[in-house]
Formats: C-alpha cells, sequence, structure tokens
C-alpha cells in the first residue's frame, strides 16, 4: 500500500473534493493523512485497479487492542467518483471484512456521514448505528479573541 500513497493521496482529493463532502484537500494534507496511517502499527488496506491498473479505490484502516480482543477501525474508504455504484466499494468491503475477521478482529467500526449515500452503503454490508457509542467533538475556534 505505501507504494500507492501518492494515487491514493490524488484519489482522496478528488473523491472527498466532490458532492455529497465538497470538502476541500489540499494534496500534502491528504497525503500526509493517508501515510499516517499507512504507518501505524496493525495497519492494514486494500486498493482496486481499473482495467488499466490505475488506481480506482481503497480502504485503509487500523486494528486496535480493546478489553475482549481486537476491532478494526476503518479510517478512509473512496471510490473514484465516475465508477461508484459499480460494485468496487463493495469488493473491497467485502475483502477487508474477511481479512479483519481473518486476523481475528471481532468487530469492524468507522465514521460515516449520516443520511447520505454511505450510510446506505455501509447498512447494507451489515454496519448499524451503534446504540451504546456516540460520536462527540470540540471545535477550536483560532480567530476567536480572549473571553469569546
Amino acid at each position: 500500500m505505501e507504494s500507492d500513497l501518492d494515487a491514493c493521496a490524488a484519489l482522496f482529493v478528488e473523491t472527498f473534493g466532490g458532492a455529497p463532502w465538497n470538502e476541500v484537500w489540499p494534496y500534502e494534507r491528504a497525503r500526509l493523512r493517508i501515510e499516517q496511517i499507512v504507518r501505524t502499527p496493525m495497519a492494514f488496506g486494500a486498493v482496486a485497479l481499473g482495467e488499466t491498473g490505475e488506481l480506482v479505490g481503497f480502504v485503509l484502516g487500523i486494528s486496535e487492542p480493546w478489553n475482549e480482543g481486537s476491532h478494526f477501525f476503518v479510517r478512509e474508504m473512496c471510490v473514484r467518483p465516475d465508477v461508484q455504484r459499480g460494485g468496487i466499494g463493495a469488493r473491497l468491503m467485502d475483502f477487508l471484512l474477511a481479512e479483519a475477521q481473518a486476523r481475528g478482529d471481532t468487530r469492524v467500526y468507522l465514521l460515516t456521514a449520516r443520511g447520505e449515500s454511505a450510510e446506505a452503503f455501509y447498512t447494507k454490508r451489515g454496519f448499524y448505528t451503534s446504540p451504546r457509542m456516540i460520536l462527540m467533538a470540540r471545535r477550536f475556534d483560532f480567530g476567536a479573541g480572549p473571553g469569546v
């Protein structure tokens, strides 16, 4: 996977720059994010190549120790926009799930946008909204002055 960092970063920028995310990712920051995940101990991922050998998708995450074994955290997954809904994402996820299970992970989890097509994609593959866990966040406003 490390040999694919540049192509993965470019695909990441392209994919998440479009709907429904519309995120602006500088290439260097996207590459740094993917490289950091790849270099994390217990990281695992897979790539999908198109008919001419070009990168069309990838999935990447980390197996993490938990009290009853290990859980696999899917950190990033994307498929090139023009080939989405063609089965590439499903094949990547099926491969990842089988590999995580074979490695002994007892659970696979991820974060995704609520109410978007990605949520439906994961739901079709057996993922559910956890009744016990929530995502909490805190934002820092670096432009605000003291007391704001």
